[in-house]
Formats: C-alpha cells, structure tokens, sequence
C-alpha cells in the first residue's frame, strides 16, 4: 500500500498554546515550532540558579494550577509524568506605610477578635474587613443569579463598597492572579472575579481549600518533557513576520525565507497573530480585533524590602500597598521558597510590578510579560470565538479564547490557553480524517 506523506503543520508561538497544539498533534503531522525568543515556554519561564552544586529552579510567571480549574493541563502533566509539589497556600497585605499587616489567619477570626486585635492600632481596618465578607457572601448570590454581568467598577459601585475594601483587598487579589495593571481591574467583567472566587475561596492564589499546586523543578520542567515527546522541528530565536492563507496551504515567512505547510496553528497573542496573518477570515478578523494587552514587570530578586517589616508574615502571595510618586501603588511578591515549597540559603523573591527600585545587586532577572486585558468586550466575543477556526488552514490559539469545559470565565490562564491549543489542534485532525 502507498505511504502517505504526513502533512506538515507549523506552530507559531511555544508557550502553553503552541507545545499543546504540537503535542495533540505530534502522531499525525510533522511539525515546526517557530518562537520568536532564544527559549520555549512563553509564560513557563524559570530562572535557574545553582547553590552549592544544587539547582533550583524559580518560577517568574506561570506558577500554582490546581486540578478543578486546569483539568487538561493536569491530564496533560499526568501523561508526560510532571512531578508537582503541594502548595502550601496563605497570603499577607501590608501597608509599608502604616504598617498594617494582615492575612489568611486573620480573615478566618470573628469580628470580635478583629476589634480587639486591630481597633487601636488600625481603627480603619475592621471595617475593611467586614467588606471582604460581605462581598464574598453577596457576590456569590449575585453570581448565582446572573446579577453580575457588568464591570467590576459598576459592580462595586452599587454595592456601595468603599475605596479601601477595593485598595486593601481586592485590587492586589485581581493583579495576582490576572496579571492586570491595578487601573483596569475595574473594566473587567464582575462575573469573571466573582467566579474565580466562587471556584477557589477568599484566598485567591493563596487559599487553603483549593489543592494549589506547582512544578517540580520548575515550569521548564514540563517545557522539556513536552519538547522531548512531541519532537517537532523547533526554531527559537526565528521570528515569524507574515502568514498568509492559500487554497492548499499556508506561506509562513521568517527572516530566513518563506515555508509552505499544510496548516498553521497562530499560537500568539491576539494583537501579533493581528499583525501576523495577512488575509484573515471575517470571523478571524471578529476574534482578533480590538483585544487589548497589558505589560508587566517582573523583577526575580533577593531584597526583602518590599515584604512585610515582620518576617512570621512572609506567607507564599504577598500583597503591598505604598504611596509612591504621589499616587497609592500596589504590588504583590511572592516568596518562592515558601511559593515554590524548597529550601534554601538565599530567600528568593518576584516582584510584579515594584512601586520603588529594588537593590541592584539583588537583582537575578527581570522580564517584561503581556497579558490580554479581560474586559466586558474580550468575555461578549467569548460565545462566538471558537468558530473563527472552523475551515480555515490558519488556526487561532491563546488565552484569549476560553475553555469550553470550563466556560466563558475561565480566560487569561494557562489553562485557558492550553485548551485553545488542544482545540486548534482537533480542528486540524477532524479536517484530516
């Protein structure tokens, strides 16, 4: 019988939409990752360093999934044999300014206990406090029903909810785990925060009732088991600058010159895969337009100047709150040794976004890193999305697009992107069968 020439599929972007892609697709296609960067990964990005003949690995972006809200990247892990590490949850607030401190254990008292302890040193804070559980108690109701389809700021508006509640809570909440300047935490939809909430606890990243987990080693560690099981052709550092659409195929131009594939998976942000296709589809062109990108510094480092004064509240997620340039800024460090369950000589810290400069010889790496803005726009075109990949050689994936398992709220994660790169990939094998 006649061999059939597997069809060639280029994969445009190595973070955790493109490995998935490639990986759904590697028994059935011969497959070229294209990544712009000198490294796979995209948000899965570690910084190794050695200690006495040891490496550890920290983690700077993507770090803690859990196995109800990143069901196909835990199944994706279970199968390539990713040891994970039991999170030890917890989080503090601190006011480098005032001084309060606050966290995990302290939420969990009554209100009595919460007088005793903060009404003399913090008056302002036990009504705070009662906020975080009123907004936890009718934000689950609102949710529930369908009350909540409208901006954070509209939402927090009518609930009456004071700026404090919003700058000592949960402004730093939303930039932990969206990755979000704190300025549009209030254009994102009200129903996205409430059900991350509704699925986790008030801990957020932090909470103790959710079985928070991270990579062993690091994320690179899955990176290389799906590179080493997938075996595509990958090219870091090339750039691709155009993708163009043809009857037959798909012309993927880099700085090296123009290839020919069968299909292409755009496993980018939405704005580069913009930038990228030269003759979308209407329904491609619905899906990518107007998507708006947020950037964020993340500084890896060894200065504990921006944790809370007393070292019993280094918790895993620590959330800050300073006057900086004459405006409130807010931050978050985590505390990988805590975040990460290793030990070590060193205390290692990520900051996202710092308000002040950090000791330059503390200093290991920074990054610049983008994430989609999640707004009312971006969770409206969630229920027409998907079908800008139906029929066409060119596949979108990415966290901008939704998981269908877990519906249109889950957006921006790892998970979310992961399964836009497992979908795409199905596209492409249903059209091949």
């Amino acid at each position: 019988m006649p061999q059939h020439t597997p069809p060639r599929v280029a994969v445009i972007g190595s973070g955790p939409a493109g490995l998935s892609a490639a990986y759904h697709l590697r028994e059935r296609a011969r497959i070229t990752v294209f990544e712009r960067e000198p490294r796979p990964g995209g948000h899965a990005n570690t910084v190794e360093v050695e200690e006495n003949g040891r490496v550890i690995g920290l983690d700077t972006a993507f770090i803690v999934f859990n196995r109800r809200f990143y069901p196909r990247l835990c199944g994706f892990f279970d199968d390539l044999g990713v040891e994970t590490v039991a999170h030890p949850g917890g989080f503090t607030f601190f006011d480098l300014d005032s001084g309060l401190e606050y966290g995990t254990d302290e939420l969990e008292l009554d209100e009595a206990a919460i007088e005793e302890r903060y009404a003399a040193s913090h008056p302002g804070f036990p009504g705070v406090w009662r906020e975080v559980r009123r907004f936890h108690e009718e934000s689950r109701r609102d949710f529930a029903r369908g009350r909540a389809d409208m901006s954070m700021g509209e939402y927090l508006d009518k609930g009456g909810y004071s700026e404090e509640f919003r700058h000592s809570y949960l402004i730093m909440l939303c930039s932990a785990v969206w990755s979000v300047p704190a300025e549009l935490v209030w254009e994102m939809p009200a129903a996205t925060v409430i059900a991350f909430f509704v699925g986790h606890d008030e801990g957020g990243l932090g909470g103790r009732r959710v079985d928070w987990r991270t990579v062993g080693g690091g994320s690179i560690s899955y990176v290389r088991k799906a590179l080493a099981a997938t075996g595509p052709e990958l090219r870091t550092g090339e750039p691709a600058t155009a993708v163009r659409q043809e009857a037959d195929g798909v012309a993927v131009t880099t700085a090296s010159g123009t290839t020919r594939f069968d299909y292409a998976v755009l496993a980018t942000h939405a704005d580069e895969a913009a930038a990228l296709l030269e003759n979308p589809t209407d329904a491609q062109r619905s899906a990518l337009e107007g998507i708006r990108y947020s950037r964020s510094t993340v500084v890896l480092h060894t200065d504990p100047s921006l944790m809370p004064a007393d070292r019993d509240g280094w918790l895993a997620w620590n959330y800050g709150k300073v006057r900086a340039d004459g405006a409130t800024r807010c931050f978050v460090t985590y505390y990988l040794n805590r975040l990460q369950d290793f030990t070590a000589e060193k205390d290692y810290f990520v900051t996202l976004d710092p308000p002040r400069p950090i000791d330059p010889e503390a200093v290991i790496e920074s990054f610049d890193y983008t994430h989609p803005v999640i707004d009312m726009g971006l969770r409206e075109r969630q229920s027409v999305i998907h079908g800008a990949n139906e029929g066409t050689r060119v596949k979108l994936a990415g966290s901008y697009f939704h998981s269908r398992e877990l519906g249109p709220d889950l957006i921006g994660s790892h998970e979310a992107a992961f399964s836009a790169g497992a979908d795409a990939a199905d596209r492409i094998l249903d059209e091949l069968s």
